[in-house]
């Protein structure tokens, strides 16, 4: 690689003219970066300094050494020093040497611009060959530079954290404000160059522009300025374009910023150790080119070479190890864990999160003696009462001398904090761990810390995560507190299932292995925790005649399950009626919504049985708890009471509780369900001694509602409305609606007994009579009489029937005539009035001409209508009804 290069300075007259101008250039720079260049590399003296300088002064003149990128993106590496007397003895003269750099084109070796200072190939003067391109530029030798640039850093200690953060703002945006920093010797404007860019990423630090020196500042182009003292007030008070650091001033010194880098890096720069800027990059690896500044590798191995990196730092630290824990060798594992586990007078100690979480990572893939301090550090807080987290260890994870030292420190002092009923369940959780890992016994405390633990799961908040905690710690060691704690929790369960089946869905407990608890295996089936889990409410894994199934060993002193038998009633009729049928509205759909999917709650209920090893039959206690889990939201529709019934019968559920669930399935269920009637019916046929006085009537009454809708042989007696008004006295006012509204369409029906309808028509019962007006009206029973002429006939017949009965059936039977037949006769055609008139016909001939002559249009017309098809002489009929014949008192209507 060749640098193309350049001389500037006053030169006596020749072709291009005298004064300042270019002595010599490589050919083939373009002209326009000779102009650019021009207005770069210009130096005024500093304005103290003499006019006519000795050889001695011109020592102590600043060099500007710039690196500037120019308009088209090149860059320009420049050096200027002051020359003092020109070829004609005028004072004011210099000498600027620069090299071009193409843009994108790099220094030998890769080596960012300011590792050029003090290289011996910059002339003070224009050599006399001209200016050929130029090999290379030679860095001082390194040893003796970094030895130099450590007692420099370590004399800018107040400044390098403020001056490194706002270097990254720079990195980062290019909008950032430039750093201008103020030196007396301008040439320690080269060392601040030369820390960043060790600091920096490299591909900032190759690109960095900078000057060592200026007399104005304002004007200067680069990222960062250097200046004397006297020049900074150019500049001061402007925070959004500039950021000052006046190092000549230690009272000017900035308060530490809160960039964690930064105040890192600075803590390293003033260690001497600038080859860790490098270790860090490679420890870091792929991930240093998406967050370069992430102060954890440098914090880490700046711990290990015993800096003292902030607090924060710290911790980002102990995270990145906790990240890659194979980042670091064990010999650096090792020296680092003990830095993060040192007690430093007057520095704040890791977190024990931290701390916790990082021992978490390392356990089981570095030896324990490697994590060894870090373990009796994390137990050590915990014994002194810190909020520690230890992770599940063994025993063996702490070694000797460690374990043994700190049992006899603090055993007896763990006991008495187990004992004590005032002692906060986390605290708790966390003693037992470090019981457990130290090894001091604590059996004998184990049935109250069992009860306190149990109920601490239950109550939720923070003693339920505590709980949970210290049950599944538990879980990897199974002794006396878990077998105890299981008991307890079981125990609960069968009073609570819907909260316990909360508690163990948010502790989320190993209960697989577990036998012999059949409730607490309930509650966890049924949230997705435990065995026979199938993850979703939906899929009961139920089969048709399998009974409750499976027997389990006896872990916890219970007894090792009911062992159900095949054909014991379970499981009968499991496909067809557990979710109600379809479209009815009455079937148990799953709460989602409608379209919802269909939730098979009876298999679920043979799941969590066959799940607990428990019969419905042998054990009352597990049937009500797996009830109440599957049906905790809401009770069992009608059709799923039906079905429980039918599979366990009676009995079963008047041990359990349930049996009044399923009472309330009938006496509750919403007019639509079509299941509610035959449930009433089964429940009076199981067990009616087991039903409460207050819905015996309503059970009784939805059960001649099935008797009415079915049709049945039974039904043919009659006697309904007699029988609807004796029940329906002390029934729930939905019962009677329901009931009233299905003797009204019984009695619309034409095979209804005989005598019903007059039964009706004397009872003077507003409700029921209003219940029978209310189903003549409906669209649907208009369409019938439209529809189908006898219905129409019959109508007709009773509409015009007991009269006089009661006042209630009188106005109600005239409206009928009016308001419902009369519309639907008039809307027919000719040829279906005849087949009216046909099915009256059959009942009695006079009837036919009442109906004609009910049926007749008003006026002359309709009195010539009247009289059209009767023989002269004809009498009337003596019809008894609604329809007078015309007379002396003149057309009725």
């Amino acid at each position: 690689m060749s640098l193309p290069q350049m001389h500037y300075t006053s030169a006596p007259p020749g072709p291009d003219g005298s004064g300042f101008r270019f002595t010599a250039v490589t050919p083939g720079v373009p002209a326009s970066v000779l102009r650019e260049a021009e207005q770069l590399i210009g130096y005024e003296p500093p304005r103290d300094a003499p006019s006519r300088p000795t050889p001695d002064d011109l020592a102590l003149f600043p060099e500007m050494f710039s690196h500037t990128r120019l308009s088209d993106g090149s860059g320009l590496l420049s050096r200027t020093v002051y020359t003092g007397a020109d070829y004609s003895g005028r004072w004011g003269n210099f000498h600027a040497h620069a090299v071009h750099l193409a843009a994108g084109e790099r220094l030998s070796g890769d080596m960012p611009p300011i590792a050029a200072w003090g290289a011996p190939e910059w002339a003070d003067r224009t050599p006399e060959d001209g200016a050929p391109p130029l090999g290379r530029l030679t860095p001082p030798p390194s040893h003796e530079l970094r030895s130099e640039l450590a007692a420099f850093a370590a004399g800018r200690t107040p400044w390098l954290a403020a001056v490194l953060a706002d270097l990254r703002r720079l990195a980062e945006s290019p909008h950032a404000p430039q750093v201008v920093l103020a030196e007396e010797d301008t040439g320690r404007v080269a060392h601040w160059v030369m820390l960043a860019c060790t600091a920096l990423p490299r591909d900032f630090a190759r690109d960095l522009t900078f000057t060592t020196y200026t007399r104005r500042p304002q004007q200067a182009r680069q990222q960062l300025v250097g200046v004397r003292p006297e020049d900074v007030r150019s500049v001061a008070g402007q925070p959004h374009r500039y950021s000052v650091h006046d190092c000549s001033d230690p009272s000017t010194a900035p308060a530490a910023p809160a960039d964690p880098w930064a105040r890192t890096a600075a803590a390293v720069l003033a260690s001497g150790l600038l080859p860790l800027f490098r270790r860090a990059r490679e420890a870091a690896g792929e991930e240093y080119a998406a967050a370069p500044f992430a102060p954890g590798p440098l914090a880490a191995l700046a711990l290990v070479k015993g800096v003292a990196v902030p607090e924060d730092a710290r911790t980002e630290a102990a995270a990145w190890v906790r990240a890659h824990p194979a980042a670091l060798d064990e010999p650096t594992l090792a020296r680092f864990l003990e830095a993060v586990c040192e007690v430093v007078p007057g520095t704040p100690e890791l977190p024990s999160d931290a701390l916790a979480g990082l021992l978490d990572a390392l356990h089981g893939t570095v030896p324990a003696a490697l994590t060894a301090p870090l373990t009796a550090r994390l137990v050590d807080r915990a014994l002194r009462g810190g909020t520690t987290a230890l992770p599940p260890l063994p025993p063996g994870a702490l070694p000797e001398p460690y374990r043994s030292r700190l049992a006899a420190e603090s055993g007896e002092e763990l006991r008495r904090a187990l004992r004590d009923p005032l002692t906060p369940l986390a605290r708790v959780a966390e003693l037992l761990r470090v019981a457990r890992l130290l090894g001091v016994g604590h059996d004998d405390l184990a049935a109250a810390l069992a009860e306190r633990i149990g109920d601490g799961l239950l109550s939720g908040a923070g003693s339920g995560a505590a709980a949970a905690e210290a049950l599944r710690d538990a879980f990897a060691e199974p002794g006396r507190l878990l077998d105890l704690a299981l008991v307890h929790l079981d125990a609960r369960a069968a009073d609570d299932p819907p909260g316990t089946a909360r508690a163990l869905r948010d502790a989320r407990l190993p209960l697989d292995g577990v036998r012999g608890v059949p409730h607490l295996l309930m509650c966890a089936a049924a949230t997705g925790t435990g065995p026979g889990a199938t993850g979703a409410r939906g899929e009961s894994g139920a089969r048709t005649g399998d009974g409750a199934g499976g027997r389990g060993s006896d872990r916890s002193g219970r007894r090792d399950g009911a062992g159900g038998r095949d054909g014991d009633g379970s499981g009968v009729r499991t496909g067809d009626r557990s979710g109600g049928r379809d479209g009815d509205g009455a079937g148990g759909r799953d709460g989602d919504g409608a379209g919802g999917p269909r939730r098979d709650r009876n298999g679920e209920l043979h799941r969590l049985l066959r799940v607990a090893g428990a019969s419905p039959h042998g054990d009352p206690l597990a049937l009500r708890t797996a009830v109440a889990l599957v049906w905790e939201d809401r009770g069992p529709t009608a059709a799923e009471a039906s079905l429980l019934l039918s599979e366990a019968g009676a009995r079963p559920h008047v041990a359990a509780g349930t049996w009044d669930h399923l009472v309330t399935a009938a006496v509750d269920a919403p007019p639509e369900d079509g299941e509610a009637p035959l449930l009433a019916r089964q429940i009076l046929a199981a067990a009616p001694e087991s039903v409460g006085r207050s819905v015996l009537n309503d059970l009784k009454l939805l059960s001649l509602v099935h008797d009415l809708e079915a049709q049945e042989d039974g039904a043919a007696q009659g006697g309904w409305t007699a029988r609807v008004r004796a029940l329906s006295d002390s029934s729930r006012p939905g019962v009677r609606r329901r009931a009233t509204a299905a003797l009204a369409r019984r009695l619309l029906s034409p095979d209804r007994p005989a005598d019903e309808l007059g039964e009706l028509a004397r009872s003077d019962d507003l409700d029921v009579i209003d219940a029978y007006a209310s189903a003549a009206r409906t669209p649907l029973f208009r369409d019938v009489l439209r529809s189908v002429p006898r219905r129409a006939a019959n109508c007709f017949v009773d509409w015009n029937a007991h009269a006089g009965a009661s006042s209630a059936w009188d106005l109600t039977r005239r409206a009928l005539l009016d308001e419902v037949l009369r519309p639907v006769v008039r809307g027919l055609s000719d040829e279906n009035v005849l087949k009216v008139e046909e099915q009256l016909s059959l009942v009695a001939i006079g009837r036919v001409y009442d109906f004609r002559e009910w049926n007749r249009p008003p006026g002359v017309l309709g009195r010539l209508f009247r009289n059209r098809g009767r023989a002269p002489g004809t009498p009337s009929s003596s019809w008894r009804g609604d329809v007078e014949r015309p007379g002396e008192k003149g057309d009725p209507r």
